[in-house]
């Protein structure tokens, strides 16, 4: 693992950034690294379009595997600029996100239809996670009679969870308050009917990881 580059929030020119991440991956390469074997991991959010256009015309990043993160996955601003697009299709770029349960299509479906009508934007998982999470404070707030007694009210909001079923399945919790749901989907841009959308590539159920 290299020691890869840190840009800052209100970077704009990422040339510094893939010009180091080439670099990098070329040492690795010339002190005996198999090529095949080296990747880049990505975590972003939508200057990946920026990160992107600047990596598209080195040899070396456009023929390297890259990995994203949460903040990249379903990003309309990615598909929506076919140069990054296209670069992240080449280089396959999954990027995993908490999925949702498919045997609970007839839960989350309308709801999401339902947002979307509203805002235009597909909700995503966190989204439709966080409209169950209304339904648990509201119990837990009726249960505690209010905040004044935050301990309580946390108490009470542990107990809810543990206990609740939303669109999203079990929300119940661990010890370090994190939902012992730890189901997510990998999604990846790819070129459909001459225009790049989202796809699911793959899915990690209950510590089964299938490609698709």
């Amino acid at each position: 693992m290299t020691s890869g580059y840190q840009y800052q929030p209100a970077t704009t020119d990422f040339s510094a950034a893939t010009s180091s991440v080439s670099s990098q991956i070329a040492t690795l390469v010339s002190g005996g690294a198999d090529a095949s074997t080296i990747a880049v991991y990505l975590a972003a959010f939508d200057e990946v379009v920026d990160v992107f256009q600047s990596a598209q015309s080195d040899l070396t990043l456009s023929s390297t595997t890259w990995y994203g993160s949460d903040g990249v996955a379903l990003s309309a601003a990615l598909t929506g600029d076919a140069t990054a697009a296209a670069f992240a299709a080449s280089v396959d770029y999954p990027n995993p996100i908490f999925g949702l349960d498919d045997s609970l299509q007839s839960e989350w479906q309308p709801i999401a239809d339902a947002i979307e009508a509203c805002t235009g934007i597909q909700p995503d998982a966190f989204a439709l996670s966080a409209y169950d999470t209304l339904f648990v404070v509201q119990l837990a707030l009726g249960d505690a009679g209010g905040v004044q007694n935050f301990a309580g009210f946390k108490a009470a909001f542990v107990d809810e969870a543990n206990a609740y079923e939303g669109v999203t399945g079990s929300t119940a919790l661990d010890s370090a308050g994190d939902r012992l749901k730890a189901d997510f989907d990998f999604w990846a841009v790819r070129l459909e009917n001459g225009s790049y959308g989202w796809a699911r590539t793959g899915t990690y159920n209950n510590g089964v990881l299938t490609i698709f």
